[in-house]
């Protein structure tokens, strides 16, 4: 075990706050423009966020599942507009420097409880 029980309890509520905020920031997105991101991305993503809101709290099975596919596509996503950023205007982008930090962190909180939820039940 990497994160104690109790630690990752913390986190997962952590975790839900920042996702309703991101899905805040999307919501606004949706009625102001924020950089080059596409309304419909912003729709998305209000309702992605609030669906990780929800799974970080209950923490169903298949959440794990959707979570480790939103982690390869927001490496994807925002590995990709980091290094864009950083060859066009040597700009560092701190929003995605932040997921780089966060998610992994997310995901072993997600992997050890997904393992020690499936572990009791046999």
């Amino acid at each position: 075990m990497i994160v104690a029980p109790k630690t990752r309890q913390i986190f997962f509520k952590t975790y839900a706050v920042l996702a309703l905020m991101i899905a805040i920031y999307h919501f606004l997105g949706i009625f102001y423009k924020f950089g080059e991101i596409p309304v419909w991305r912003h729709i998305l993503f209000v309702f992605i966020n609030l669906f990780c809101v929800y799974g970080v709290l209950k923490r169903p099975n298949y959440f794990f599942y959707f979570f480790c596919i939103l982690c390869i596509q927001q490496y994807y996503s925002h590995g990709h507009y980091f290094i864009k950023l950083w060859a066009e205007k040597r700009e560092i982008h701190w929003i995605s420097v932040f997921e780089f930090f966060l998610l992994p962190i997310a995901l072993i909180c997600f992997i050890e409880d997904f393992k020690e939820k499936n572990y009791h039940k046999n």
